[in-house]
Order: C-alpha cells, then sequence, then structure tokens
C-alpha cells in the first residue's frame, strides 16, 4: 500500500489539525529518509529507514536553519494557531532538541506571541533530563501511548530494543501539562482488543495525565493487517476510559 511522501524540508503547511486547528508544521528530521526510535506499523510515512536512539548528527538540519526557517514562516503566516514539532520521525531526536525549542519559543514571543507551540513525540527520550526540562517550554506536549503492556508497545510500535515500556511510562509521569494521545487499530496487530485495552487504561490511570486523545488510521498504513477502529468504537472507548479514569477523553475522526 503506498503511503505519504516523507516532508521534504523544515516548514511544512500550514495544515488544519482536527487536534491543534491550522498549525504550521516543523520537521527536525533527515529529509531524506526516516529517522525514529520506533517503527510502527501504522505510520502513514511508512516503515523506519534508520531505527535509533543515536543517530548520526550530520543529516540534521542545523540550529540556524532551523530558526531561519520559522522565522521566515511566521513573517508570512499570521493566521495560525499552533507551531507543532512533528515531521519524518520523532523530533526529539534531534541532538540540539533542547536549544531549539528554547530558542524558538524566544522567536515566538517576539514575532507570534498568540500562536502556540505542540511537540508530537513518542516519548523514547524522556529519559534524558534536559528533554524533561525542554518540554516545560511546550504550551501542549503531546506524547504517545499506544499500549499499557510490553506485549502490545512491541507489536504496534516496534521500538529501538533499548526502550523499555516502563521506561516510557516513568518518563510520561515526569511531564507536566500530559496529553496522551493514542492510536488504536484494529486487525491482526490490534490494541483494541479488551485485554489490551484494559492494560492500557489502567496504566492511563497510573500515569494521570490532563487529557487523552484517542484516534484511529486515517491514511494508508505500511502493514495491510492493521484495521482502522471505527467512529462509534472510537467514541465508545473514550467512553469506557473516561468513566474508569476521571480524565477527560475525547475521540478524533474524519467527519
Amino acid at each position: 500500500m503506498k503511503v505519504l511522501p516523507l516532508e521534504k524540508g523544515i516548514i511544512y503547511g500550514p495544515l488544519f489539525s482536527r487536534r491543534l486547528g491550522r498549525s504550521l508544521g516543523i520537521n527536525l528530521l533527515p529529509t531524506e529518509y526516516k529517522t525514529c526510535s520506533f517503527d510502527c506499523h501504522y505510520c502513514h510515512y511508512g516503515y523506519t529507514t534508520l531505527k535509533t536512539l543515536h543517530p548520526p548528527r550530520e543529516d540534521f538540519p542545523t540550529v540556524t536553519a532551523v530558526l531561519t526557517a520559522i522565522e521566515q514562516a511566521l513573517r508570512k503566516e499570521h493566521a495560525l494557531a499552533y507551531l507543532t514539532f512533528s515531521g519524518n520521525g520523532e523530533p526529539t531526536l534531534h541532538p540540539d532538541f533542547p536549544a531549539i525549542a528554547a530558542q524558538v519559543k524566544e522567536l515566538r514571543d517576539e514575532l507570534a506571541p498568540h500562536v502556540k507551540l505542540a511537540l508530537f513525540s513518542n516519548a523514547t527520550t524522556l529519559h534524558r533530563p534536559e528533554i524533561i526540562e525542554s518540554l516545560s517550554l511546550f504550551d501542549a506536549p503531546l506524547l504517545k501511548l499506544d499500549a499499557g503492556d510490553p506485549q502490545t508497545l512491541a507489536r504496534i510500535d516496534a521500538p529501538v530494543p533499548e526502550v523499555t515500556f516502563a521506561q516510557i511510562v516513568t518518563g510520561l509521569k515526569q511531564v507536566s501539562r500530559l496529553t496522551i494521545q493514542s492510536m488504536l487499530v484494529a486487525g491482526a496487530l490490534s490494541n483494541s482488543d479488551e485485554s489490551s485495552l484494559n492494560a492500557w487504561i489502567a496504566t492511563l490511570s497510573e500515569i494521570k495525565p490532563e487529557q487523552i486523545q484517542l484516534y484511529s488510521t486515517d491514511y494508508p498504513v505500511p502493514d495491510e493487517r492493521l484495521k482502522r477502529v471505527l467512529p462509534y468504537e472510537l467514541e465508545r472507548i473514550a467512553k469506557q476510559v473516561e468513566a474508569r479514569t476521571g480524565i477527560p477523553t475525547r475521540a478524533y475522526y474524519p467527519i
């Protein structure tokens, strides 16, 4: 199945997000291949080319290049709700991520204080204190949790060997103003069966994020064994999660 092409620059969009409104994407990753610490079977950019926690520096954009691209975009685009760090893999793998986050916030404060900063991350770098500290700079740190046990994590997200389920949960507990985003899928690699859901809900209760966002596949996925969880089922699961955890939970899907 054909997946989406990688972003070819630092800035992409603007695009309209069901969760964030009109946003401008920031890609800190290489543009010729996908770099991530996960190899999710549902990723709309396809399978990971370089799966690592320690990528080589030379293929990443420099801090100066990132700041220049964002400054030019902010001077051009005025009707934005968010600047969103996402892109061709895991953004916190950039060797200079903490410095970039701090300097982008300063630039945002100067040129567009009404625009908020969001980060989409898979939470695999939260063992690094400097990453935890940098997350406090974001108005919306949205971190992934697709599983409530190590087996489901391996089945759905296929992390690098040095990343453990326990490590991710420990890191998520340290993030303030945390929003958990969870991709739910059905089919042969399901994480939406009753056993997987029960373990995941128990883990959410342990982490205690401020809110939870649920969604399923909207784009082509590299593994055709995965099936989309339909909107009515997402809504049912969201109500179940909120009832059992007390945490505000919302399902997102195309209307």
